[in-house]
């Protein structure tokens, strides 16, 4: 016991607590997009869901694509990686609100002083239990921008682009913010219907389940829906390609425009998926997508979809199709806050990665290698920090906000992430360590993780509790 105390002690500093619905209704987003060739997006939403505290007055939303916009408050991105991001020159994307209603009136909405959060008022308090309907016209530009959300030479990465309902906790709405370190999304489970109408000359990777296709010539109508997943993507393109395996009932499909051996991509898609799914807790959807995009960084996770860099290399690749889809266990499945303890689905992520790599045949390094690799990419990091003037110590659980680089984050989520997960299994033994991390998918799934849940997964599972 004091051995196990001591390693939450060295790595998990603050409890985190958030409020949580014990109902099982999920809230519905109805969206209704229409991509033009000029990259602005209409859009209409309807917004549905269950009152579960007494006589709110207001609901809140964050706004991501004003992030992007001209004079933001908050970066996207680093000064350093503005070329990568922005390689035509600095561009712009914003959301604009343009009607607000309820079934019966229009409804007062206002936005923060960084137009990142809208807050939209009721005509009369909502009753707990009572149901409501939110409706939403609004349009989006994207940027010029090989990021999460715009456009570049060959994709357009439409994701976050809607208004997201902010989580509750501790009574409160919790507002999201862009920050250029890590993933600063942080939403609830809710059902999905879209129907994305796109120009014809495209071809759409998307997170969801298409049930229908219209086809009118100049434009293509896709009707999707998705449940239980805490937000949607789509990267759109002229130019894709597309390779396809149904494997233990998982339809997975690969979309590339810029691949010598997708097949192979394909087969880590597919076997990284069937190994999570085997070790962890059953991928509970149908299909799963990876997709190439114009993406500075190296992959990016949706539920039931990764997007990764076509810049990578044919290793890089590989290990990023194996990151990617084990988010879609920390994160997708059991949701975490990643402004605040991002260092939980990381480690986790970095650790199943290693693992997945290892096991295979002819595996390239050993999972003790690539444990070590990050041992020494922690140190050498932290060294480089603290010689260009970095005093911050190396907390787990500060805001992202408070990372001055990626190459912080990196060092802190990523590998001493890994490297904490790493001294759990130690101290836990191999058969209580993935009988715990099914134990707390199981007990979190479609749910969001404190890290309080987590402590508490780990003492019951040392059977100390």
């Amino acid at each position: 016991m004091k051995k196990f105390i001591c390693v939450l002690a060295c790595f998990l500093f603050i409890p985190f607590t958030a409020c949580k619905s014990e109902s099982v209704t999920f809230s519905t987003y109805e969206i209704t997009a229409k991509l033009n060739e000029d990259m602005v997006v209409d859009c209409n939403m309807v917004y549905t869901f269950r009152n579960d505290s007494e006589n709110l007055s207001a609901k809140y939303f964050t706004l991501y694509p004003n992030a992007f916009s001209y004079g933001a408050e908050t970066l996207t991105v680093f000064e350093s990686d503005k070329n990568l991001a922005y390689p035509n020159g600095e561009s712009y994307g914003f959301i604009d609100i343009l009607k607000i209603k309820s079934q019966n009136a229009h409804l007062p909405y206002e936005l923060s002083n960084d137009n990142q959060t809208l807050k939209v008022g009721f005509e009369k308090p909502i009753k707990r239990n009572e149901e409501i309907k939110i409706y939403m016209e609004f349009k989006v530009t994207l940027p010029n921008a090989n990021h999460r959300f715009g456009y570049g030479e060959n994709t357009v990465n439409l994701t976050g682009f809607y208004p997201i309902a902010c989580v509750c906790e501790n009574g409160k709405y919790y507002e999201n913010r862009y920050y250029p370190a890590g993933d600063p999304f942080y939403s609830e489970v809710s059902n999905y219907k879209v129907n994305l109408t796109i120009p014809s000359t495209y071809t759409v990777a998307s997170s969801m389940s298409a049930v229908k296709t219209e086809w009118s010539g100049e434009y293509t109508k896709y009707f999707y829906e998705r449940d239980k997943v805490r937000d949607i993507a789509f990267i759109v393109s002229k130019e894709f390609n597309v390779v396809e395996k149904n494997e233990f009932g998982v339809n997975v499909k690969y979309y590339y425009f810029q691949d010598q051996t997708p097949l192979k991509t394909l087969e880590t898609a597919t076997n990284s998926l069937k190994f999570f799914s085997d070790t962890y807790y059953k991928y509970p959807y149908k299909e799963y997508v990876v997709s190439q995009a114009n993406f500075l960084y190296g992959g990016m996770e949706y539920p039931c979809l990764s997007l990764i860099s076509n810049e990578l290399s044919l290793a890089e690749r590989d290990y990023t199709v194996a990151h990617e889809t084990a988010h879609q266990w920390f994160y997708g499945i059991v949701g975490f806050n990643q402004n605040e303890i991002g260092f939980l689905d990381e480690g986790l992520t970095e650790f199943s990665t290693a693992l997945y790599l290892s096991e295979q045949k002819n595996a390239e390094k050993s999972y003790q290698k690539y444990l070590e690799e990050a041992k020494k990419s922690y140190l050498s990091i932290r060294r480089a920090l603290v010689y260009l003037g970095n005093t911050l110590t190396p907390v787990m659980d500060r805001h992202l906000k408070e990372y001055s680089s990626n190459l912080e984050y990196v060092m802190i989520a990523y590998n001493r992430g890994f490297i904490m997960v790493d001294e759990i299994k130690k101290v836990l033994g191999d058969k209580k360590f993935y009988k715990f991390l099914n134990s707390f998918i199981s007990k979190n799934a479609y749910k969001n993780a404190t890290s309080k849940d987590f402590e508490n997964a780990l003492e019951k599972s040392s059977g100390k509790a």
